[in-house]
């Protein structure tokens, strides 16, 4: 059950309009629970929290096994590091006169607490003891600069933790040395208060992507008050918690071992990464905080151990075998957060349940933008882009005649803003407007900057015009093909031949950086006739999406290169008396589709889909204002279609690509059957109650789902 309690956006002048909004349903179906190779179940020990963020983005993958290797070496260059040698790799070393498996910290434990926090987050390493301090807050630069290039110099050791960066100030050199060699340099960013790092990790942005800078958490969450803030080098910047239980005191020397430890596993998981991609993993996969983005003070946020293990930007079927030349994608350059799990995997209706119920669609092996290869449940994953559009379809209606203000009128036109403001993918407001003229007494034209017109060719268009409900909640929009945003610019433009013939066109720009992404230029043509009480329209139209089908998303397994549509629909209306009309609709549409290189499917036939609806309308039936409407409907939906599946499961003892390739239907096997009611009534002139009730058999067209219902209650008003 959801309560929302909606304030439209208006100006205080003028009235405010405040919404009430129940909405009770039922899911249809939930997603699996995350497994990450074991390694989620360690960090809420160690860490003490689990991230919300990664409750999608972790469901139904698992990384492939690791690559086996003797052991794996991470260098600690600290105030020693005292364990048991099985813990420990050869090579450990002394820059300061002292014994490298003895912990000279004044604290009673420094260097060891450090490499106890790697080793229990990253169980599968081993800790070269590179001893730089005996002790205290003195550090050697001299022993730094030896131990940099003596980790340098060694090629068991994968990651390098400096925890103690801050206090050193070694030449350059030895820190390019040890990115060079291709390690992974982990530094501190210091305990002095300040709002730049210091020390060592100043260096990083002449690594070359290899370098990390660590700011330290308190237990609230928040950055410790005497941690080092981002500030100038915050693209190089993550914060970690900066405590460890086996030392009882609080600082970025502890956050530092985290970093590392998350970079070790990387690296043990997926030998082939290189360090800047495991760098650029541990960044991108970060937990935002603070400010949106990359800041001053978070940097890029914080780490984020099962989002690291999870793909990152769009997943591909892995090449053919260990010389495969498959074609690449041609996404590369996704924003942060642009993961498979936030939107890659959203389908339309139209085809998800013929794809969610294809079970050789359960452990795909797929590979991300970094080359790591994953068993990914595509089947689990995918969902459906408007399984959640009813109640802002329905809101949306019932605020339509008071959600606009005019900003100017003259002779034969107005232009309009509206308050139902879009955002954008930054998060920045983008007005919604709309311009209406009349040119002379035959010729009309709406245009619409994030707003849609309903065009006046339309039998929607007449029920408002007389008074009537909208179409029956959202079976209108769903029996539509391209229409599926608000967003972008919108025109429409009717010429009256005569008083029973109309011809209009619509055309609509989309760009949208919202759920989908989605891009795509539309072109419908519609010829209408009809008098006062009756109407009937015929349409053809032209959708050409660019990287979606039928409104899916943009990127990832199942999407697409672009899908050109050609639609045609037809809808009447009729009066019966002076309180019911009677209103239909079908639409039908063939859909052509070109490849997207990398996706799990590919050669597709001819895509066919259909829609309908039947409907009354009615208003004065228990009050002189009061609407009502009824529909049942079928939403768009295709009925015929197929494609070849290319889809790799496993790896051979020999490191071949295990493939199943065979031809599936697009046709869901499913058909939805919605019926749909509405009323509304204006109890005063200030305010509004409406209800909402929606009864979907075999929802999203998945023949095995049950009967799902909805409601929804609205108070509106004004004052």
């Amino acid at each position: 059950m959801l309560i929302n309690l909606r304030l439209f956006q208006l100006p205080l002048t003028r009235w405010l309009a405040l919404s009430i909004v129940l909405w009770v349903g039922w899911p249809l179906s939930a997603f699996s629970e995350s497994d990450c190779a074991g390694c989620i179940d360690l960090i809420e020990v160690i860490e003490g929290e689990s991230e919300e963020s990664t409750s999608e983005d972790s469901a139904g993958s698992t990384s492939a096994p690791p690559s086996s290797a003797s052991y794996f070496g991470v260098a600690v260059l600290d105030t020693g590091v005292q364990l048991q040698p099985p813990m420990l790799a050869p090579g450990s070393i002394s820059f300061v006169g002292g014994d490298p498996l003895v912990d000279y910290a004044q604290q009673g434990t420094h260097g060891t607490a450090v490499a106890q926090i790697i080793l229990t987050l990253a169980p599968g390493s081993k800790i070269l003891s590179i001893q730089t301090s005996n002790g205290g807050r003195s550090v050697s630069a001299s022993a730094v600069y030896q131990g940099l290039l003596h980790a340098a110099a060694d090629p068991s050791i994968r990651v390098i933790n400096h925890s103690n960066a801050a206090l050193a100030a070694v030449p350059g050199d030895a820190i390019l040395a040890a990115a060079a060699a291709d390690k992974v340099v982990v530094m501190g960013a210091g305990n002095d208060w300040l709002g730049n790092p210091a020390g060592d990790a100043l260096h990083a942005p002449g690594l070359g992507g290899k370098g990390l800078i660590v700011g330290g958490l308190g237990p609230d969450g928040k950055m410790l008050e005497f941690s080092n803030r981002a500030g100038a080098y915050a693209g190089h910047y993550v914060v970690a918690l900066g405590a460890s239980e086996f030392a009882d005191y609080w600082g970025t020397s502890f956050a530092t071992p985290r970093a590392s430890a998350l970079a070790a596993h990387l690296r043990q998981t997926w030998p082939k990464l290189t360090a800047a991609e495991v760098v650029d993993i541990i960044k991108r996969s970060a937990t935002d905080k603070g400010a949106p983005g990359v800041d001053a003070k978070y940097g890029w946020g914080q780490i984020n151990f099962a989002r690291a293990f999870q793909p990152l930007g769009p997943v591909t079927p892995p090449p053919s075998g260990p010389t495969g030349s498959d074609e690449e994608s041609d996404e590369t350059d996704d924003p942060v957060g642009d993961d498979y799990g936030y939107k890659r995997l959203r389908l339309s209706s139209a085809i998800y349940s013929a794809i969610a119920q294809q079970g050789l669609f359960s452990q795909a092996l797929v590979v991300d933008r970094y080359d790591r290869d994953f068993r990914l449940n595509v089947a689990a994953l995918a969902s459906v882009r408007d399984d959640k559009a009813r109640a802002r379809q329905m809101l949306r209606r019932w605020s339509q005649e008071s959600s606009a203000d005019i900003l100017s009128e003259g002779l034969g036109y107005q232009l309009l803003s509206y308050r139902r403001a879009s955002y954008s993918a930054a998060g920045d407001v983008e007005p919604a407007l709309g311009f209406d003229t009349k040119i002379g007494d035959h010729y009309t034209m709406r245009l619409g900057y994030n707003s849609r017109p309903t065009p006046d060719t339309d039998a929607a268009y007449w029920l408002q015009e007389n008074h009537f409900a909208a179409p029956a909640g959202a079976a209108w929009d769903q029996g539509l093909i391209g229409q599926y945003s608000d967003e972008g610019v919108h025109s429409q433009g009717t010429y009256q031949i005569n008083p029973l013939w109309r011809l209009g066109f619509n055309m609509a720009q989309v760009d949208s950086e919202g759920d989908t992404a989605h891009d795509s230029q539309q072109l419908n043509v519609v010829s209408h006739f009809g008098g006062s009480g009756w109407g009937f329209a015929l349409e053809g139209g032209l959708l050409d999406e660019s990287g979606s089908l039928l409104g899916g998303s943009v990127g990832g397994a199942l999407s697409v290169r672009d899908a050109q549509t050609r639609s045609a629909r037809l809808t009447a209306y009729r009066r019966l008396d002076q309180n019911w009309a009677l209103i239909g609709a079908y639409t039908e549409g063939l859909t052509q589709v070109t490849d997207r290189p990398g996706g799990l499917l590919e050669d597709f036939s001819t895509l066919a889909s259909n829609a309908w609806l039947i409907g009354l309308a009615a208003k004065d039936l228990f009050s002189p204002t009061d609407t009502a409407s009824v529909s049942i409907s079928q939403p768009l939906r295709a009925f015929a279609g197929d494609a070849a599946l290319d889809i790799a499961y496993d790896l051979s003892a020999q490191g071949q690509v295990l493939r199943h390739q065979q031809r599936v239907s697009l046709a869901p096997g499913g058909v939805e059957t919605l019926l749909e009611f509405v009323y509304s009534r204006p109890i005063t002139s200030r305010l509004t109650l409406g209800s909402y009730l929606a009864l979907r058999d075999q929802p999203n067209h998945n023949r095995s789902a049950g009967l799902q219902m909805h409601w929804m209650g609205v108070v509106q008003g004004s004052f």
